[in-house]
């Protein structure tokens, strides 16, 4: 089992960023075992490294049409 980088306190904007990532990593199967929050100013997500087929499964996720829900954020090169 690979260590995870510790997460900080639940009030931390930062861990709710980091919770919704993995959410959304899991949503499509995917998973970074060293997702996480990095302690430095301004905080910083992790997001580590992962193997060729996590990778893949990635790319295809981010390959998507956004989630009619969820519109392409403006500025974004979807």
């Amino acid at each position: 089992m690979t260590a995870s980088t510790p997460l900080p306190s639940r009030q931390d904007d930062t861990y709710k960023v980091v919770m919704g990532l993995r959410a959304a990593l899991a949503a499509h199967g995917i998973t970074l075992p060293s997702l996480g929050r990095d302690f430095g100013t301004p905080p910083l997500v992790i997001l580590g490294n992962c193997n060729t087929a996590t990778a893949r499964a990635l790319a295809e996720a981010l390959g998507e049409p956004p989630h009619p829900a969820r519109p392409a954020q403006p500025g974004s090169s979807a």
